[in-house]
């Protein structure tokens, strides 16, 4: 199994969520007649700016043109606006992705291994959090298109990078104003679907949830700028 390109979705994820309900001031703000010809955009944005926190089990496939089968991982996930999360791992191994708002920490039980990184820097990587800056930077990012789904109670969009990104297109379906799944495909092929259940909105966290305490004895990798 291939950690990173969990690490890689959980970001692209993340920065779906916290960068459209960073927006929503923007959004409000913006004249109509700078997004009177992307209704999809507009639609889409408004849905997940109603989102403060959100909370949900995950079931991450990633398919491999080498394996058969898809790679299945499970695990909990966990937002709270505007810049924290935990992302984690539950079987067939384990691994833990906490944002605590000014650092990202990627805790490996398995090899007794931390990694400290720059949260902005990091999650700039993403392409989705161009969002954070204005509804009409989603715009600028992305071709987003309202696609036909299965069911009536569901919204399905396809979104298309503009210029130079790690994935070609991202999927995401939405059923009662909650994110249920995506679908990604990257650049070279692969494709990684991610669903989530249980799925549990603006209800009151604890921010402990988003701290960490590196346990004695690992190792730690402290990769984070020396600028900050």
């Amino acid at each position: 199994m291939n950690k990173v390109v969990l690490l890689v979705v959980g970001v692209l994820v993340v920065g779906l969520l916290m960068g459209f309900t960073q927006t929503v001031g923007a959004f409000q703000q913006q004249q109509a007649e700078s997004v009177e010809n992307h209704q999809d955009a507009r639609l889409l944005a408004k849905i997940l700016s109603n989102t403060l926190t959100y909370q949900a089990d995950f079931e991450q496939s990633v398919y491999r043109e080498t394996n058969s089968q898809p790679e299945v991982t499970f695990g909990k996930f966990i937002i709270q606006r505007p810049n924290h999360f935990r992302w984690e791992t539950i079987t067939p191994f384990e691994q833990v992705i906490i944002a605590d708002g000014d650092h990202l920490w990627t805790f490996d039980p398995e090899l007794e291994q931390v990694t400290i990184q720059n949260q902005k820097a990091v999650l700039a990587d993403s392409p989705l959090l161009l969002l954070t800056s204005s509804v009409q930077s989603l715009i600028d990012a992305f071709e987003i298109k309202q696609v036909p789904s299965e069911s009536s109670k569901q919204l399905l969009f396809a979104l298309s990078p503009r210029e130079s990104s790690l994935f070609e297109s991202v999927h995401i379906l939405i059923e009662g104003d909650k994110i249920k799944e995506f679908f990604l495909v990257d650049t070279l092929g692969g494709r990684s679907g991610v669903v989530f259940n249980n799925v549990q909105l603006n209800e009151k966290l604890d921010l402990s949830n988003f701290v960490f305490v590196p346990p004695e004895g690992v190792d730690i990798i402290d990769s984070r700028e020396r600028s900050e």
